[in-house]
């Protein structure tokens, strides 16, 4: 995309890499804008470097996708490696977004296949605001903000799921939750490092003396890192409210196998002097003898044993009842 000056913004969509250096920027204080998706060929990024003399430790970065959050200044350019978190199957993803940052050019990379930068293109083309001016930092900062802030989107989705996940915990015939908060908090750490990392690399940014900065726009820049430093401090929110449901889970758990056991031990005690009773009219001796229970020759014998039994119950679960106990 070429914009900028007394002539109208022109875009070349799904174009090849000829196409896209047939219209060299820097005539009539033009900027030109490139974007790639997906997986670039080692060739066309060498033509690349030696058309916008860029550095060949920065191409390397661009090739071997993965990287982590960086800036890199050097004499023509500005490289910046930007992570944009994405979810795949509800598994947060980061993919990787480079930027070369010239004089009268913008070179943008992204590993993944969906068009994340429609929002900067749109206003490109309405000329709204700073834009307008065509000035390549600022454009940087424009295609950075949309990287940061897309983080936002990503992490609502996991107010949601701890949301759900704390009902749950309270849900008395509820699943055993311990795995579930566990791949919640390994997935929030994973993401509060590389948050951090674009933090503090957003923050180096804002700082950088070099020429392709222009003073006018690292208020832009500072902005966007405070964008970057609320969504780590979001990231890192959910994970402690991650350990706290694992907290209350396990708290809750333990609370509920005491209940079980209180319950268990009551009905064992009650039952200790009925099988007292039962295992001394259970020991089968000579009936004839005087020393015998003389209760197992009486007529009503076997129902006052049952009476009594039925006594210590209803005496024990009072007394129980009085004690709170139950």
């Amino acid at each position: 995309m070429d914009f900028g000056g007394e002539h109208e913004t022109v875009e070349r969509a799904n174009c090849s890499l000829d196409e896209a250096l047939a219209s060299p920027a820097g005539h009539n204080h033009r900027l030109s804008w490139l974007h790639f998706e997906g997986d670039m060929a080692a060739a066309d990024l060498e033509r690349l470097g030696r058309v916008f003399h860029l550095h060949p430790l920065a191409l390397e970065d661009v090739i071997n996708t993965g990287q982590r959050p960086k800036l890199d200044a050097y004499r023509y350019s500005v490289f910046a490696c930007l992570a944009l978190p994405v979810t795949i199957d509800d598994e947060p993803v980061f993919q990787q977004v480079s930027l070369f940052v010239g004089e009268d050019f913008v070179l943008s990379f992204h590993a993944g296949s969906h068009d994340v930068f429609a929002p900067v293109r749109q206003r490109i083309h309405e000329a709204q605001g700073r834009i307008a001016q065509a000035e390549s930092d600022y454009l940087a900062y424009c295609l950075a903000d949309v990287v940061v802030d897309t983080s936002f989107e990503v992490l609502s989705a996991y107010n949601d799921h701890l949301e759900t996940v704390e009902d749950e915990i309270f849900d008395r015939n509820g699943r055993d939750l311990i795995g579930v908060i566990h791949d919640l908090r390994r997935r929030l750490i994973g993401m509060k490092k590389i948050l951090r990392s674009q933090s503090e690399m957003l923050l180096r940014w804002v700082g950088l003396d070099h020429g392709l900065i222009h003073v006018d726009n690292r208020p832009y820049f500072r902005d966007v890192e405070d964008h970057a430093r609320r969504v780590l401090d979001l990231t890192e929110g959910y994970y402690e409210t991650a350990g706290s449901l694992l907290d209350t889970h396990l708290s809750l758990a333990s609370t509920r196998l005491n209940e079980i056991m209180r319950m268990l031990t009551l009905i064992a005690t009650i039952f200790m002097p009925l099988s007292f009773i039962a295992g001394v009219y259970g020991m089968n001796f000579n009936t004839r003898s005087p020393w015998n229970m003389p209760e197992l020759g009486w007529r009503y014998g076997y129902p006052a044993v049952i009476a009594v039994m039925a006594i210590l119950v209803i005496g024990m679960l009072i007394y129980f009842r009085r004690r709170k106990w139950i």
